[in-house]
């Protein structure tokens, strides 16, 4: 079996990297660099219409979409247990939170960063911008409730893809100008997320230098 995954630093594309080096698996790793236009590029498109990442190539087949990708992934490594399996309702509980990560935190946060995915009137941009602040504050206050009854990983005592996924979100407090001292098991969490050799292997690759297009 081959696997190729597409990827950006810094982008949501970080659990899926992480997932891989939890599982052992061999891989190729493609970087790509957003700011240069990378995603935009014939070939990439070619591989994914969308141009957006992550992206696992399996035997050649392109899968796209966080959730399905980090699924993929869980299937492809059982023996790993990235992902909750067998209670309907724990699965279904995992499903939620990664559902909510994808089309609730992620968008919240793309109307501060990419607002011309959204509308093309640049006079409401700044509303756009402020409104994803206060929606990112109320999710990093969610995510905070959910670890302070003192549990290590946020599905309970067992690190799983929700972690780094989540992680994706701690890494993009900056660019909003959030200070995350005010939820301090969020804090916790980032750290004990960091010092998984996985999350640091997945680091590595998003410093790498092979990329879509060499220089």
């Amino acid at each position: 079996m081959s696997l190729t995954l597409y990827f950006a630093a810094g982008s949501c594309a970080l659990p899926a990297l992480v997932g891989l080096e939890e599982a052992g698996a061999e891989f190729d790793a493609v970087r790509l660099v957003l700011p240069d236009g990378d995603q935009r590029r014939p070939e990439y498109l070619a591989i994914h219409p969308r141009g957006r990442v992550p992206v696992l190539v399996i035997d050649g087949v392109a899968i796209g979409e966080n959730i399905a990708v980090l699924t993929a992934i869980d299937r492809l490594f059982p023996q790993a247990r990235l992902l909750p399996a067998g209670d309907v309702v724990q699965v279904a509980r995992t499903y939620e939170l990664l559902a909510w990560f994808a089309s609730g935190v992620h968008v919240a946060f793309a109307h501060f960063s990419r607002p011309e995915r959204y509308t093309r009137d640049t006079s409401v941009w700044p509303a756009l911008k402020e409104g994803s602040r206060e929606n990112m504050r109320a999710a990093y206050a969610e995510i905070e409730a959910r670890l302070q009854d003192g549990r290590s990983w946020l599905l309970g005592e067992s690190f799983s893809l929700a972690d780094p996924y989540a992680h994706v979100f701690h890494r993009w407090a900056p660019r909003l100008d959030i200070d995350l001292n005010s939820y301090p098991a969020f804090q916790a969490h980032a750290q004990r997320v960091q010092a998984r050799p996985s999350f640091q292997r997945a680091v590595l690759h998003e410093a790498s230098e092979r990329t879509l297009v060499p220089a």
